[in-house]
């Protein structure tokens, strides 16, 4: 019956809107997306529907909110997005791709002009662009470098008629990142800190790691003891478990937990299987800014600073919280005023 009905949907669709849309197809535009695709998009995208969470940041961060019609899921959740787009939650949850619930026949309804979705998933970009004929413009599965997260901006701000705007945020993001890599880049690889990350979103898991590299904690001159791949799926994202053996073998100078974990730094202190880890001996546990799932344009700065001022004090020698205050309010405007604070005292993130 649902199958029926979105069938329906597509038909009634292909009936009362391809017409128009054949009539405006003067006004669009080519561009390459974030994997080399060519996709053929309005010239003036007024609604829009974001399958990544990344990109409903990034489109909030670049004025365009009131652009999106429909979101999946983790991003009507995400503490980050709610605060500093409130209207989240009257858009349409149009599912999650990774949690099976993901609704074509929503998607068909709302009509966009483009769907923004994770190169993760070429099958649903498949069936929505040939099934719904509405363009998808695909972004990176997960950025493994800065660059990479900026690509996807560049991307994102062409799409949608705002590059100059996207080169702002670029802008501000880069030479923020680039000023933490100028100094982390300058230590000894024998002598960085050792890091294990810890503790998804929402869970008190403590056994399960970030595998990738994690690009806040490389460009914070870290390393991740956990580090196997960079290939992150799009089901259970760069997580794993692992055992408290192997743990132990690691025994990591620095324990960060994920912002949004329930696992709070003194649970991991008096833990008494995790007693004789050297971080936990010499108090070095920390939660650390983040969001729900992939990058936020501002998390990703601040998270990448306070790690690296948690690691190396006698580096970064600086008002934090000054700093973070500023950083947010570049990229996210008077929207963006008060968000640290705001994260360290509701979700416990430590002051550094």
């Amino acid at each position: 019956m649902r199958m029926v009905s979105y069938l329906i949907i597509v038909c009634l669709i292909g009936l009362t809107v391809f017409p128009a849309s054949s009539a405006q197809s003067e006004q669009r535009v080519k561009i390459e997306d974030a994997i080399g695709r060519t996709v053929e998009v309005s010239e003036n995208v007024d609604s829009i529907v974001s399958l990544n969470p990344d990109v409903t940041r990034i489109l909030i961060a670049l004025g365009a909110g009131d652009k999106l019609v429909g979101v999946e899921k983790t991003a009507m959740g995400c503490p980050v997005v709610n605060k500093v787009f409130p209207a989240i939650g009257d858009l349409s949850d149009v599912g999650s791709i990774a949690g099976g619930t993901l609704s074509l026949e929503k998607i068909a309804t709302l009509n966009p002009d483009i769907v923004f979705i994770s190169s993760l998933y070429p099958d649903t970009v498949s069936k929505i662009q040939q099934d719904l004929g509405i363009p998808c413009v695909c972004t990176r599965g997960s950025a493994r470098n800065v660059d990479d997260y900026l690509k996807d901006i560049h991307v994102v701000g062409m799409a949608i008629g705002k590059k100059d705007e996207a080169e702002d945020l670029v802008g501000v993001i880069r030479d923020e990142m680039n000023r933490i890599n100028e100094t982390a880049s300058t230590i000894p690889v024998d002598q960085r800190k050792r890091v294990l990350y810890i503790g998804p979103p929402f869970t008190k898991d403590f056994n399960r790691v970030i595998y990738n590299r994690h690009l806040c904690v490389y460009t914070a001159g870290g390393i991740n003891v956990a580090f196997t791949s960079e290939n992150v799926s799009g089901a259970v994202g760069p997580w794993r478990t692992v055992s408290l053996e192997q743990i132990v073998e690691w025994d990591p100078d620095i324990i960060f937990i994920h912002g949004l974990s329930l696992i709070n730094p003194e649970d991991v202190i008096t833990n008494t299987d995790w007693k004789n880890l050297k971080a936990v001996r010499e108090g070095q546990v920390y939660k650390v800014f983040a969001v729900s799932t992939g990058y936020d344009p501002a998390m990703l700065v601040l998270a990448t600073m306070q790690m690296a001022k948690i690691m190396y004090p006698e580096k970064f020698d600086f008002d934090f919280h000054e700093w973070a205050e500023q950083v947010c309010q570049e990229i996210y405007g008077d929207a963006g005023r008060g968000l640290p604070e705001y994260m360290e005292s509701k979700y416990g993130i430590s002051r550094v």
